[in-house]
């Protein structure tokens, strides 16, 4: 109880010093919060972007389907595999797709796209896409030839909405097929893929032009939510027949995008590394100053009995002291700014085109992972204390009388 005292008498003798210590601890770890949150939450829409956008959680197809978008590699005995998808408490909804490559245009303009035909009705419970329609209308479904396009896509081939656009691509018996579709809706996603090469007619459309009767190739799964793909993984292994469909999770479709939070997280840790040396010898001055000044005190101590560890440890419950005010105010605020822009957001307008590559929102809203914030404390708290020994290691060597009659 008495060291502890000492050690508050000590800090308040440089109540400037020592406030500018804790504000530098303070600082450094909400610095430390945000950056974290604006990551976490950065790459989470990435994830949230790609599942809601594009592909849902999981997708099978036939094997080998995914690399060749072959029109003749069709799902087997699709009927039985939906009811017993759709049996699963995990799953949300599912869909059927056709997909293929094909070419989109008029006489003037052409651009090759992936073609995909959809359930409407289905779609809209796997993915958002109808919500980014910004020009006409989301399919209808049915037998109608309608065709809905990207906003990029359609300033490339200069169509708008009721305009007539001519499809080509292969059917599953090797012909050429193609029909007139009119141009339905035009959508804007920000993502480059959806946005310029990527169009979506309804199902039965896609399977009059690839001459599939019906049958499709791919099935589309959404789950309650993204921590249930694994539970859901095995309990796929033990129900489908080996080898008689591939299936792929969201990220093995885009990985792109884990390796872009992989990336992230790695610029993150270098700053953590940088800013927690920052710190480190910001409290190690301090500790330094305040024993330099406190020398003859010190060797005072020492000569009436004080051992050198009592010394050691008054030295080290300082930092402490020091480490404690400024992590709680780190805590304070780094929670307080993260907690406000997780509502608010931080919008990049200007960064839409370079975002559009990596599924990336122009506004990004943080996110609090509690592993990254006890991470951050603990290493800040571990190293500190490990810096703060040196001071305590000097002022415990200290040879009382020289301390007493130092000038």
């Amino acid at each position: 109880m008495l060291l502890l005292k000492l050690a508050f008498l000590n800090i308040g003798r440089n109540p400037r010093r020592s406030v500018i210590t804790i504000l530098a601890v303070g600082v450094g770890l909400a610095a430390l919060i945000f950056l974290w949150s604006f990551s976490d939450g950065t790459n989470e829409q990435m994830r949230e972007n790609v599942i809601r956008l594009l592909t849902g959680h999981i997708q099978i197809h036939a094997p080998a389907y995914q690399n060749s978008l072959s029109p003749e590699l069709t799902l087997e005995n699709r009927e039985a595999l939906v009811k017993q998808l759709e049996a699963s408490p995990h799953v949300l909804a599912t869909s059927e797709r056709v997909k293929c490559e094909a070419l989109i245009g008029t006489s003037e303009k052409s651009r090759g796209v992936i073609l995909t035909g959809i359930d409407p009705q289905r779609e809209i419970k796997v993915t958002e896409l109808k919500k980014y329609i910004k020009d006409g209308e989301f399919l209808s479904g049915g037998e109608k030839r309608e065709v809905i396009i990207g906003d990029r896509l359609a300033d490339k081939v200069e169509l708008k909405v009721g305009d007539k656009a001519v499809v080509m691509t292969q059917a599953m018996d090797g012909t050429l097929s193609g029909f007139s579709y009119y141009v339905k809706g035009i959508f804007h996603t920000g993502s480059q893929t959806l946005d310029e090469v990527s169009a979506f007619i309804s199902l039965s459309s896609g399977q009059e032009l690839l001459a599939l009767g019906s049958e499709t190739h791919e099935l589309v799964i959404r789950l309650d939510r993204r921590k249930s793909i694994p539970a859901f993984l095995k309990q796929l292994e033990n129900s489908l027949q080996a080898n008689a469909y591939d299936v792929s999770t969201w990220d093995e479709i885009v990985p792109e995008v884990e390796q872009w939070a992989k990336w992230s997280e790695a610029i993150i840790r270098t700053i953590l590394v940088a800013v927690m040396i920052v710190i480190g010898v910001s409290i190690m001055n301090t500790v330094l100053m305040s024993v330099f000044e406190r020398t003859r005190e010190l060797g005072v101590m020492m000569a009436i009995g004080t051992s050198p560890g009592r010394v050691i440890r008054l030295i080290l419950l300082e930092t402490f002291i020091l480490e404690l005010f400024g992590i709680a105010l780190g805590l304070f605020l780094g929670y307080l700014v993260t907690i406000y822009f997780s509502h608010v957001g931080i919008a990049f307008p200007e960064l839409e085109r370079a975002f559009s590559r990596s599924y990336m929102s122009t506004v990004t809203y943080t996110r609090i992972e509690l592993f990254h914030v006890v991470q951050s404390v603990i290493t800040l708290f571990l190293l500190t204390s490990f810096i703060g020994l040196y001071p305590a290691w000097k002022a415990g060597r200290m040879e009382p009388i020289k301390a007493i009659y130092r000038t």
